[in-house]
């Protein structure tokens, strides 16, 4: 844990703890991946929970009810995708799926083991604790946070309920030292389940990665399961109220911008067109940065469309461009990378194939360089053949 810093913050920048809903988009943009077997057709219609799509891993279901337009390439924070477009009708109507309602009082253990293999990749069997992430380790993003913020409840019952079928011994909700709302709403509760325990974690960058959150807590992976916030808002919704994932939270942060938030969207949506509704800027002249200061990137804000993968949008002043210098050979990048990479030779391709699955993504090299190197530049494709 000795690796592992505290990252300075503008505490001028803070978010609201209200939830700022886009719910009724006029369409939704849903990215195929790759070898998937499109469930649909052009003017076909859609309810919420209509497959659209299948993989070998999942279902993709559509997150409003309407007619499909068709099939469009869209931007999808890095890369563009094909997409099947949706039109919404605004009638809400819902697809109910009888082998997945479930009345938590008399669960089946079977039919719950198998469903969180199948719909979320966890296996509870024989495991000994469950730790709930609530960590969001960029500065400024706080969507972790926030979906324990609102759904606590929903999630302590469910926990619980995990904890007595599966024979789990200890259930563990891990936070961050400044989630002071947090912790003290789970205080005031936590006394209803005495398996369930609050740890709280010093504000330290990445110490809400699984490897170093478990070293932390000083416990066994083949032992535990690490569940995030959202990925538990996601299974409570399914089990409790047979709802597909057809919605998710996404921070807006920023010191180009008046009103810092959390925005509840739809899948699919564009996410300009939620922005557009409430977004009061500072500064015309920014930068969208998805994903966060530290290990996110530039995108294009007319184009991005809200996935899986994007759970924040970073708006902030333009800045005068530093200048990369010469390397002084410090040592500074390779004494504070938490996974031990000299980030100086992800310039060799050599070197580059050999650590690519190690590397962490996690920006703390740049941040540290005094001569301001960016290194990202070495794990998207500019490197020494």
């Amino acid at each position: 844990m000795e690796k592992l810093i505290e990252l300075e913050r503008d505490k001028t920048i803070l978010v609201s703890s209200n939830i700022y809903n886009y719910d009724k988009p006029d369409k939704v943009y849903m990215p195929i991946d790759k070898e998937a077997t499109i469930l649909v057709g052009s003017n076909s219609e859609v309810k919420i929970g209509t497959p659209l799509y299948k993989t070998k891993k999942e279902v993709v279901t559509s997150p409003i009810s309407g007619k499909v337009e068709g099939i469009l390439k869209v931007r999808v924070i890095n890369e563009e995708r094909d997409s099947i477009v949706i039109l919404n009708d605004f009638q809400e109507k819902k697809i109910i799926v009888p082998q997945v309602k479930i009345n938590l009082k008399n669960i089946n253990k079977d039919k719950l083991l198998k469903l969180l293999k199948l719909q979320f990749n966890i296996d509870l069997e024989n495991k000994k604790e469950i730790v709930l992430n609530a960590i969001d380790d960029e500065v400024y993003v706080l969507t972790e946070n926030f979906y324990l913020f609102w759904y606590y409840e929903g999630f302590l019952e469910i926990l619980d309920k995990f904890a007595k079928i599966f024979e789990i011994q200890n259930i563990t909700v891990a936070i961050k030292a400044s989630s002071s709302e947090n912790i003290n709403k789970l205080l005031e509760c936590l006394g209803m389940y005495p398996n369930i325990k609050l740890k709280i974690l010093p504000n330290l960058y990445l110490i809400g990665k699984k490897k170093f959150l478990l070293d932390y807590l000083n416990l066994e992976e083949e032992n535990t399961v690490v569940i995030k916030t959202s990925m538990l808002y996601d299974i409570y919704n399914l089990i409790k109220r047979n709802r597909q994932k057809s919605d998710k939270l996404i921070t807006i942060s920023g010191d180009a911008i008046k009103n810092p938030t959390i925005i509840k969207v739809k899948m699919g949506v564009k996410l300009k067109d939620a922005l557009d509704n409430f977004l009061e800027y500072k500064s015309d002249d920014v930068i969208y940065i998805a994903n966060g200061l530290m290990g996110g990137e530039v995108v294009d804000i007319n184009n991005i469309i809200v996935t899986n993968n994007l759970d924040s949008l970073m708006v902030m002043r333009k800045k005068k461009e530093r200048l990369e210098g010469k390397c002084l050979n410090c040592g500074a990048c390779i004494d504070i990378c938490p996974v031990g990479i000299n980030p100086l030779l992800l310039s060799n391709k050599n070197y580059y194939l050999k650590v690519k699955d190690k590397c962490l993504r996690c920006g703390l090299c740049s941040y540290i360089c005094p001569v301001y190197i960016n290194f990202n530049k070495y794990l998207k494709g500019d490197r020494n053949e």
